[in-house]
């Protein structure tokens, strides 16, 4: 966009299907009791956390402040992970050792918005640990709240255009980490991840980011495949790359959530993105009166209780493979002063907003 904004910034009861066969993680098995009876080995996750950090040499890293590139790409990116020996009362606890016997784990890997960093998003990034998922979410070596600060906060929106490859690379990375030699670069992930079950979603510019990497034409990565997708008040890729977002395909199943008073992310551009990824396998959960990052950090506790709610129970549903159908809109319904779902061809009904830079920084 033209103008510059802050882009923010149950347990798995499922089989998971690799390499033609189910693999069942230990911690979604169920246990026979001496009754006879069936009953679900329920297992209690906290979050352990570790930076690993990516480096492509292929590519160059800008300086917004100085016009100087420098060469590589850095890309600090911070695992979060279950655990079963967290520091009690603690959110996350660095270093913890990864429940790799109640494992593997689901990838769902996340792009954080413009000027801010994961912490932003620690809320929902940990709800999703604690189902059952193993986190990555990537810090840009540009537009990461750190990255803005050190270039005196001048305008590197424009970097956006690189960030599909950077959520590539990490991608490819983790997993080559997780089935290479136990001394790769990101020990954390050995033996923690599922082959192939690797889920993209982020928030405004990071929304924005996997829908280019997930359908546009122009930054499909070679080698990935992904389950599903969820762009949290995002839109088309192709807005800062002159391409235009006219390249967009099918693919990976897709949720959409977007409020209707958002103006820092106006809802035309997330229905727009909606209407562009023309499949079947689509779902828009409206929210219906929030700004733009809280119901993601968590500082509008209604609206994020639905966000982390759904977006779980989507991300649940698509790596056990199967179709979210009407009881999946029902219960993006079941707080209809909150929140809507709606699926189909076409996107709900909002009425366009005018965009407002300041709007991004409200409630932050």
């Amino acid at each position: 966009m033209a103008q510059r904004r802050i882009r923010s910034g149950f347990v798995l009861l499922v089989a998971l299907a690799v390499v033609g066969a189910i693999v069942i993680p230990p911690h979604l098995r169920h246990e026979p009791r001496a009754s006879g009876t069936v009953h679900p080995a329920v297992v209690h996750f906290t979050v352990g956390v570790e930076n690993c950090t990516f480096t492509d040499a292929s590519r160059e890293t800008a300086n917004y402040l100085t016009g100087v590139a420098k060469a590589g790409r850095v890309l600090v990116t911070e695992i979060r992970y279950p655990t079963i020996s967290g520091s009690p009362g603690l959110a996350e606890t660095p270093g913890a050792a990864p429940a790799i016997r109640h494992g593997p784990f689901p990838l769902i890997v996340f792009a954080e918005g413009y000027a801010v960093t994961p912490a932003t998003y620690s809320e929902l990034l940990d709800y999703w640990v604690r189902a059952g998922f193993v986190v990555a979410a990537v810090r840009f070596p540009d537009t990461d709240g750190s990255a803005v600060a050190a270039q005196h906060y001048v305008d590197t929106e424009a970097d956006d255009i690189n960030q599909p490859r950077d959520v590539g690379f990490v991608t490819h990375a983790l997993e080559a980490d997780a089935s290479g030699p136990v001394k790769a670069a990101c020990t954390t992930v050995h033996r923690l991840l599922i082959p192939g079950q690797v889920a993209l979603t982020g928030q405004s510019d990071g929304g924005e980011t996997m829908a280019g990497l997930a359908y546009d034409s122009n930054y499909l990565e070679p080698g990935l495949s992904f389950r599903a997708v969820a762009s949290l008040s995002g839109q088309a890729f192709g807005a800062e790359s002159a391409k235009g977002p006219d390249h967009y395909v099918p693919g990976p199943p897709l949720l959409v959530v977007q409020s209707a008073t958002d103006t820092c992310n106006p809802p035309q551009l997330s229905t727009q993105l909606y209407s562009l990824v023309a499949q079947h396998e689509k779902w828009f959960l409206t929210l219906h009166n929030a700004y733009h990052l809280p119901p993601y950090s968590g500082t509008d506790p209604s609206a994020f209780a639905v966000v982390a709610a759904v977006t779980t129970r989507f991300f649940t549903l698509e790596f056990a493979g199967g179709t979210p159908g009407a009881g999946f809109i029902s219960y993006g319904d079941r707080s209809p002063a909150v929140a809507s779902m709606s699926s189909g061809a076409s996107p709900p009904a909002l009425a366009p907003l005018t965009g407002s830079a300041p709007s991004c920084y409200t409630h932050l």
